[in-house]
């Protein structure tokens, strides 16, 4: 059973090499094809030369039973379009992209099935999410094989298509969000000390690798780990009161700009569909 990609850039690569290191996909399973030459694919076939290089993207949709599209929100229809012909009622499939949800993708054809999937950059070490959302003909049997794929290497979550915008902030952008944060962190610690930058990042970097094994590995919520280390009237304590007085509105206004983002791009998909179809 082949497993196709069209388009061959970061997350591309990332599910390639999670499917080959945890999955029974082999790579003289994988079919793929790139607009244009780059360095991620050369790599891997120089790597996997079993891996097939398709010429042309209908070439993977003929040959893949499941296929992920993983190109920019705004170039899925058009590649979708392309390669009509070849998207029968047993094909199955995965977009990556933002913003072009499930129903938008069935405007090309009411006979293949479509999936939606959100990677996360964490999954690459295996303990992040992803996640999933099937359109009403996808069958059981593809459905399945999605979530047992994917499942080797990161937790999977089906999510319904109007709470998945949200779902992609706590996931696939959220470790973006969290690197921001702990880089003012650790700027701040710049200004008010003489250690090092390198210091400074270690020391954080550390203590979130530890955090999250706390959360991951011995069941702590974030608000039983904040009891057990910030103690009543204590110096973390006061950081912890600070953040609770400063942080909601932080996060209610980042939230609130990705939701005006994700608007944007579903504006976008609307006025494409309306000139495609």
């Amino acid at each position: 059973m082949k497993v196709g990609f069209i388009g061959y850039g970061s997350m591309a690569d990332l599910l390639t090499r999670q499917f080959l290191a945890h999955s029974d996909v082999a790579a003289s399973d994988i079919i793929v094809y790139a607009r244009s030459a780059n360095d991620k694919l050369q790599e891997m076939h120089d790597l996997f030369p079993e891996l097939t290089i398709a010429a042309t993207s209908q070439e993977v949709f003929e040959k893949a039973a499941h296929t992920f599209v993983c190109v920019l929100p705004l170039g899925v229809l058009p590649v979708l379009l392309d390669a009509k012909p070849a998207l029968s009622a047993d094909k199955h499939v995965i977009s990556i992209a933002a913003g072009v949800s499930v129903a938008d993708l069935a405007h090309v054809t009411d006979q293949a099935q479509f999936s939606k999937l959100i990677p996360s950059l964490t999954t690459s070490v295996g303990i992040g999410t992803s996640l999933v959302n099937h359109g009403s003909n996808v069958s059981t049997e593809n459905q399945t094989w999605l979530s047992d794929v994917l499942g080797t290497f990161s937790s999977v979550m089906e999510v319904p298509e109007e709470n998945i915008d949200l779902a992609s902030d706590l996931t696939s952008s959220s470790p973006g969000f969290i690197a921001a944060i702990f880089e003012q962190f650790v700027q701040a610690a710049v200004r008010k000390s003489d250690l090092t930058e390198a210091e400074i990042f270690q020391m954080i970097s550390h203590s979130l690798a530890g955090t999250a094994k706390l959360l991951a590995e011995q069941g702590y919520t974030f608000d039983s780990l904040i009891k057990r280390v910030a103690t009543k009237g204590g110096i973390t304590a006061e950081g912890v009161e600070l953040s609770e007085a400063k942080l909601p509105a932080f996060f209610d206004e980042l939230l609130t700009r990705t939701e005006k983002k994700y608007d944007h791009h579903h504006a976008e998909i609307k006025t494409q569909i309306d000139e495609l179809f």
